[in-house]
């Protein structure tokens, strides 16, 4: 049971820095802070340390003890002076913007039926200000807390983590952390992520060129290829794209341009997306006037992404904690005239990390392709017999009005890399609707999505949970 006089002080206080909440979050939604080539003080790229600084001095402004680790890609923020410390932990870079956005360019956020667009609007500029401004009410209400307060701000963890593998390295590890970059109430544990690079052994011929995608982590929407001019080879494509409209064809000086649509979401929830890698090799492979060698090798993507459940490569499995094992296509590209896909694998906690590499391996190789890059983080599951998640299911349900039920996450956040930590949400349904003020087109409106948006009554509201889960888990380690 929540403080109700208390919650109605953290009502006004919301109310009354609405504003400056909605004015900052955009300031910071911003930045284009997408990983970029190392710099000095700037490990993931100027615009990602340009984003890292503005969030450090909006908690520096704020009255907060602040160190920004420029050379480590992260910023730190406290108060308070107990004993016992909570985290709460966010990032402030982002995935590439992406093209075809409806409602307005990437990083030039705006507000429409009261919904918040731009990219990392969501994905995870909200957990940053969610951490301000719990660490502000903190200070400014004088909320009953015994333990000292830290919030992270990272700038990598979209693109490999850096930032919370130097943070393990050389800083104090809080005893209980929320990470809200995530859904409510909160998970229990995440998957594994495996991401490789396969390269067909085989060259292409009459195939020149193959490029779409920039991230592990999104399902590749949108890929084209040029292919040498041939009047035979034309026509039979023409023939094929009129039968879909996810083709697009066009003739350059540089020969055919074929091009092909899906529908984007993130790696880690891909249901209900469209891979255009597999579109294009669908199709591709079927072509009678392509070289036998070209027709194969997209044949064997075809075959190897028909499923984003992991059939065709061999790695299919139905965790009884995470739920099924996923495969999907970010990027594709050629090199000295190879072919190469990426491969983003998310998979339960009952699967054999090292067993499940070595499938990697046989199925690729078998077709005459090599692996030639992969990382693997094995995921986790939270104690069995953790308070903290019945807790917040609580004031989830006392706050949002709903029976909420806590999750096996797919994606990866800092989670995995602390103890006693718990991925939580940003944003709940809003008390005065039942859904979303916008309806967004199929492939819009989520994370690593076009158009990426936030409810902003459902983050309001968030925030609300998210201080009292704060205060709960206060209660929770000073006993």
């Amino acid at each position: 049971m929540i403080d109700k006089l208390l919650d109605q002080r953290i009502v006004a206080w919301v109310e009354e820095n609405r504003r400056w909440i909605l004015d900052n979050w955009m300031a910071l939604a911003r930045i284009p802070s997408v990983q970029g080539e190392a710099a000095e003080d700037a490990p993931y790229g100027v615009e990602c340390a340009r984003a890292l600084a503005a969030a450090a001095k909006l908690f520096e402004d704020s009255g907060f003890d602040t160190r920004l680790e420029k050379s480590r890609g992260y910023a730190l923020a406290q108060f308070g002076e107990g004993e016992k410390c909570i985290g709460i932990f966010g990032h402030s870079d982002v995935v590439p913007a992406g093209d075809g956005w409806a409602f307005t360019q990437p990083f030039e956020p705006i507000i429409q039926n009261g919904t918040l667009i731009g990219r990392g609007v969501c994905d995870n500029k909200n957990g940053v200000m969610a951490s301000l401004c719990i660490l502000r009410m903190a200070k400014e209400l004088g909320l009953p807390l015994k333990s000292r307060l830290l919030a992270f701000v990272g700038s990598n963890e979209e693109s490999g983590m850096g930032d919370i593998e130097a943070f393990v390295a050389n800083e104090t590890m809080p005893d209980l952390s929320l990470v809200p970059d995530t859904a409510f109430p909160c998970a229990l544990g995440e998957k594994g992520i495996l991401r490789m690079w396969a390269k067909c052994g085989t060259k292409l011929t009459a195939v020149k060129d193959v490029r779409g995608g920039n991230a592990f982590n999104i399902v590749l929407d949108q890929v084209e290829a040029v292919l040498e001019a041939d009047d035979a080879l034309l026509q039979e494509l023409q023939a094929k794209c009129a039968e879909s409209d996810a083709y697009r064809l066009e003739t350059k000086a540089d020969g055919i341009h074929l091009t092909a649509y899906g529908v984007a979401k993130h790696a880690a929830s891909p249901d209900g997306s469209v891979n255009a890698a597999f579109l294009l090799a669908k199709l591709l492979s079927g072509c009678e006037k392509l070289p036998a060698t070209d027709r194969m090798t997209f044949a064997t993507v075809a075959a190897y992404l028909e499923s984003y459940y992991g059939e065709g490569m061999g790695v299919a499995h139905n965790d009884s904690f995470c739920g099924k094992t996923t495969t999907v296509c970010g990027m594709v590209a050629v090199e000295d005239g190879h072919l190469k896909v990426s491969v983003d694998c998310r998979y339960g906690t009952e699967v054999e990390p090292a067993a499940l590499e070595r499938r990697f391996h046989t199925c690729w190789e078998e077709a005459g392709w090599s692996i030639v890059y992969l990382e693997n983080r094995a995921g986790y599951r939270t104690a069995a017999d953790s308070p903290v998640p019945g807790l917040l299911t609580g004031i989830v349900e006392e706050l949002g009005g709903k029976e909420r039920t806590c999750y096996f996450m797919p994606g990866g956040t800092y989670g995995r890399y602390l103890k006693n930590a718990f991925p939580t949400g940003t944003r709940s349904i809003a008390t005065h609707r039942e859904g979303p003020a916008m309806v967004m087109p199929a492939g819009s409106g989520g994370a690593h999505q076009r158009d990426e948006s936030v409810d902003i009554e459902g983050f309001f509201l968030g925030l609300r949970i998210l201080t009292h889960a704060v205060l709960a888990c206060d209660k929770l380690i000073g006993e």
